[in-house]
């Protein structure tokens, strides 16, 4: 009877330390066709996620639509509630993006001439936008300049992304009811950022308290350093990565340079890779660009995965397919790194 008890004892120990062991993780994917437009409509079972090249287990799959044209298809009449439990706020209505200029205060002509036509574009950029789309508005150029908090005001968006074309350094902007990133930005620290990628380390711990996912619209012209064995990311990239995929904000590269090609082009396409977005140019179709962001950020899905057991603590990779849509795009961070 004692070893019986015994034998009893160590089952439930063994149970218990399983469900301890067992993590889950949460990720963002944005799935979309040749054209551009999302697939909705697919399964856990649909998905093919990897961590460190081990099969993981996709626990759910749920289709979250991002806009109103998609919530009326999806028949959801209210916000969706995030599944973030940890914070003390809601998750805000609509989608919450952020234009990040990179503005070259070199003041090269291909670059500036490209930032110019962003401008010139702006109804372009702007007029898709939901009521309930938040934008908030950086520069970036010898350091980070807050430009907007976050607003649904078209004329307010677009008087600002004029503004980023400028050196100057901005007055704070208006005051916003929550979500709003005023209260959670040093202004000594954006002043000390001395590089992109410190800058979206900044803008990115400021979103992290949000809850939700987010989209840095980043107009650049590039990141990283051309080296005689190629372009190599600054050493602040990584901490940026870190910060951009905890704050659940995917970066959709823009890049306006006015050139078929450039090296610093990998940069911009690397950033977009590693958190979910796209890379995208507008030399020479500007409307592709667009027109292409605003399909994608049409809704996203949540995906609910185990974590399988790969005996190592620290940063993970991570892979996402959807075998059963041959031509289809995923979009989805490429790293997790595990909680303390």
């Amino acid at each position: 009877m004692t070893a019986l008890l015994l034998l009893l004892a160590i089952s439930a120990h063994a149970q218990l330390q399983e469900q301890i062991t067992v993590e889950r993780i949460l990720i963002d994917a944005r799935v979309t066709d040749d054209h551009g437009n999302p697939i909705t409509g697919l399964k856990a079972d649909d998905f093919q996620v990897r961590i460190d090249g081990k099969p993981a287990r996709v626990e759910s799959a749920e289709w979250i639509p991002e806009t109103a044209a998609a919530r009326e298809l999806a028949s959801i009449d209210s916000a969706i509630a995030d599944v973030n439990t940890t914070l003390d706020q809601p998750a805000p209505h609509g989608r919450l993006l952020i234009f990040f200029y990179q503005t070259d205060f070199a003041r090269n002509s291909a670059r500036i001439a490209g930032q110019m036509q962003t401008v010139v574009n702006a109804d372009e950029w702007v007029d898709w936008l939901d009521s309930e789309d938040r934008v908030a508005v950086f520069s970036f150029d010898s350091h980070l300049k807050f430009r907007l908090d976050f607003t649904n005001n078209k004329d307010h968006i677009k008087d600002a992304m004029e503004q980023a074309m400028l050196t100057n350094e901005p007055p704070p902007p208006r005051t916003v009811p929550m979500p709003a990133l005023a209260k959670r930005l040093n202004p000594d620290e954006m002043r000390k950022a001395a590089s992109p990628e410190a800058a979206l380390i900044i803008v990115a711990n400021a979103l992290r308290p949000i809850p939700g996912p987010k989209s840095i619209i980043l107009f650049g012209w590039g990141l990283g350093r051309l080296t005689p064995s190629g372009v190599r990311m600054e050493a602040k990239y990584l901490p940026a990565r870190q910060a951009l995929v905890s704050a659940r904000a995917s970066v959709f590269s823009i890049d306006f340079t006015q050139a078929d090609s450039h090296s610093l082009e990998v940069g911009l396409g690397q950033v977009a890779g590693d958190t979910g977005g796209f890379y995208a140019k507008t030399y020479h179709f500007p409307k592709i660009a667009v027109e292409r962001l605003q399909k994608t950020l049409a809704g996203h899905y949540e995906l609910e995965v185990r974590k399988p057991d790969t005996k190592m603590r620290g940063t993970h990779n991570i892979e996402v397919d959807v075998p059963s849509q041959r031509r289809a795009t995923v979009l989805a961070r490429s790293t997790f790194i595990d909680r303390d």
